[in-house]
């Protein structure tokens, strides 16, 4: 098989595979999964134009050890290396993480994340205002938001900004502090901008008094009608009332999930995740780029950055089952 096709096998999980790439560092989670497959076969001689070429570059290949990870865990289902993580997860999910996240989902978490996405994007799809705002399930939000203001009115009182880092990491709250900040930051566009004047009121003189109650004002009133998301909820996320969004077809059951877990961090019953996700189904893959979601308890929500982007993919893939992406990866990144 191609490094061509090899290289189309690894859009599903951006550039994880071919180079283990280290942890993300915030660029553009909208650039195309495809894209980056292909700037990575541009540094590259085409290993399909002739027999000479392939066995030169083959030769290279097989001398240059310095790029091959070390292989910790290689099973029918799974594959641990020194630099990250690869799980099939059955029926069609291919997922990802780098080894160096404090937490990982549970395989049930991660079909709850995927379905979560599934049902934002389809309110979207069929501009179904009330499907859209209840994806995103704010409320559950309320007291780990609160929480976590007061945690901030201490440190900002009495200890440094680096201080309060520290104990963000020390406490698993790295992720949930910049998932609720992108939160609360849509929240200010879409939300009632009499209580957000309020809420402001209150961190900045430092009183969780009401902070419960204005944040569930504020949660509760994102709702179709309201002014602010008339005004906003087009703009601020992928919703989008005139217009069509790319609509994603043929998800059958033959589709591939490509879950690539960038962030994660579990807090007592709470989950929050940041994650690329990408789609193979028929002729077509669909990035949809960033996401982010949230567990409390057992109820979650989800924020979609981005409408998918269309790609075709090679013939030879769409015969490929999920598990035989699988394993031609597993091939690919351990060597084998």
């Amino acid at each position: 098989m191609s490094k061509k096709i090899i290289a189309a096998m690894m859009a599903i999980v951006m550039c994880a595979g071919i180079a283990s790439c280290s942890k993300s560092s915030g660029g553009d989670d909208s650039k195309s999964a495809s894209s980056a497959a292909e700037k990575s076969e541009e540094k590259k001689t085409d290993v399909t134009t002739d027999d000479d070429t392939t066995a030169e570059n083959d030769t290279a290949d097989s001398t240059d050890d310095s790029s091959k990870d070390e292989v910790l865990v290689s099973d029918e289902n799974t594959l641990k290396t020194n630099h990250l993580t690869m799980k099939l997860i059955e029926p069609n999910i291919i997922y990802i993480d780098e080894n160096n996240l404090e937490s990982e989902p549970t395989e049930d978490e991660v079909k709850a994340a995927i379905d979560a996405i599934f049902a934002q994007y389809k309110a979207a799809e069929d501009k179904d205002e009330q499907a859209f705002i209840d994806s995103f399930n704010f409320g559950i939000l309320v007291d780990p938001i609160a929480t976590l203001s007061e945690a901030m009115f201490e440190y900002d009182n009495e200890k440094s900004d680096e201080e309060f880092r520290q104990y963000l990491t020390s406490t698993n709250q790295g992720t949930k502090y910049e998932v609720i900040d992108d939160v609360i930051g849509l929240l200010e566009k879409i939300g009632d901008p009499d209580i957000n004047s309020q809420l402001a009121d209150a961190m900045d003189k430092k009183d969780g008094t009401n902070l419960k109650e204005l944040l569930k004002k504020l949660t509760d009133g994102v709702k179709p009608g309201a002014e602010a998301v008339k005004e906003n909820l087009d703009n601020e996320t992928i919703f989008n009332s005139k217009e069509d969004i790319k609509k994603m077809e043929n998800l059958g059951d033959d589709a591939t999930y490509g879950f690539y877990l960038e962030y994660c961090d579990r807090y007592n019953d709470e989950l929050y995740m940041r994650m690329t996700f990408s789609v193979l189904a028929g002729d077509k893959e669909y990035d949809l780029g960033g996401a982010e979601t949230w567990f409390v308890g057992d109820q979650h929500g989800v924020l979609l950055t981005n409408e998918a982007y269309e790609y075709e993919i090679d013939e030879e893939m769409m015969n490929m089952s999920t598990k035989q992406i699988f394993e031609a990866m597993k091939t690919q990144m351990s060597g084998e």
